[in-house]
């Protein structure tokens, strides 16, 4: 697997991807994912960035105006699934994710999936991941390693959803302007509002 398409993998595993279960006979594993409909011209490019990978044609799952596609099962992502499920349970952040979350690309598709820009007044402008499939624990580690590989200071959050308690990452204000010069080449159109703020500011 090339390093631009492995990139692609760990930003999207991060937030919507997930590789399906491991094939206990040949050690293969498929990258999957899936979008609404207004992001399919998204999920179109993010198909032509995997192409090594040879992923199958578009499907739409009707009921919900969703697209997704798959890839064709491979060793070389078996051994991811191994690093991010290795329980075969609930996608985990890896203890090696120092080493896999080194690029601005991965990066910027991470925030794309689970991101928001949180602009309340021209002076509260923060950039926010939804890691709520994470622990505390994972989301420390995740923050430590932004720190350490993009110089970005994140923040732990914890919000109450449904009477649980969930974390997020929170791009602190000192950290924003440096956060969105490394992500905005890799920001696809669909989702240039994430980097954009309700005056334009960006």
């Amino acid at each position: 697997m090339r390093e631009s398409t492995k990139e692609i993998i760990v930003g999207s595993l991060l937030g919507d991807g997930w590789l399906t279960a491991l094939s206990p006979k040949t050690g293969t594993s498929r990258y999957v994912v899936k979008y609404q409909g207004s992001s399919k011209s998204y999920l179109l490019w993010l198909k032509r960035q995997v192409l090594e990978l040879n992923p199958a044609p578009l499907k739409v799952v009707s009921k919900y105006s969703q697209y997704y596609f798959y890839t064709k099962a491979r060793t070389d992502i078996g051994e991811m699934r191994k690093l991010f499920y290795p329980k075969e349970g609930r996608k985990v952040v890896p203890s090696n994710i120092g080493k896999l979350l080194r690029s601005p690309q991965s990066l910027a598709l991470w925030y794309q999936d689970d991101g928001t820009l949180d602009q309340r007044s021209g002076y509260h402008w923060n950039a926010m991941f939804s890691t709520y499939c994470f622990s505390y624990s994972e989301c420390v580690l995740l923050a430590n390693v932004v720190w350490k590989n993009f110089r970005i200071h994140m923040s732990v959050c914890r919000c109450r959803m449904r009477g649980k308690m969930y974390y997020r990452l929170y791009v602190r204000s000192e950290s924003m302007p440096h956060f969105i010069k490394i992500v905005r080449p890799f920001i696809h159109p669909t989702f240039r509002y994430k980097i954009v703020g309700k005056t334009g500011q960006q």
